[in-house]
């Protein structure tokens, strides 16, 4: 299975930037924890980027994304290189830390998101990660590639 992908569209792009300008708003409360907004730095240009991002789990203080581009990813790449700035999640904003999750760990988190939101999952991943199939060997593969990321905040 491929884990990698072509990026964003113009007009995914400009979705992906409506949870951004809601936080920045102070509602992020909103999303009733189901998001969370990443602020880090360009690993080329330095610049402040802002990054919304989809929560997969919420345990023991880490908070369980997964890069919908993989490694390939802009803020995988920055976060790489110049680590987090901040955490913002609802109306809390902090200092941050990461890890990529192990893939055993990784393989487990996978299985608990597709039971908790089928629907969701069942639309969404097999576009994002062609080929994914649900099945044990699809799931390994991907958690195998090292794109779920746990922030915790400081």
């Amino acid at each position: 299975m491929n884990t990698t992908r072509k990026g964003p569209s113009t007009l995914l792009k400009a979705l992906f930037r409506v949870p951004v300008w809601m936080y920045q708003a102070r509602l992020g409360f909103l999303f009733f924890g189901s998001l969370i907004v990443i602020v880090h730095r360009g690993r080329t240009s330095g610049n402040r980027v802002v990054t919304g991002l989809e929560l997969l789990d919420r345990r023991n203080g880490e908070l369980f994304v997964l890069s919908l581009w993989g490694t390939k990813s802009d803020w995988y790449r920055n976060i790489e290189a110049n680590g987090v700035d901040e955490l913002w999640d609802g109306m809390k904003r902090t200092g941050a830390s990461f890890r990529v999750v192990a893939s055993d760990e990784a393989f487990g988190i996978l299985s608990k998101t597709e039971k908790a939101h089928k629907r969701l999952v069942r639309f969404f991943w097999p576009r994002m990660y062609p080929g994914y199939d649900f099945t044990d060997e699809s799931r390994r593969a991907l958690a195998d590639s090292g794109v779920i990321v746990a922030f915790t905040a400081s």
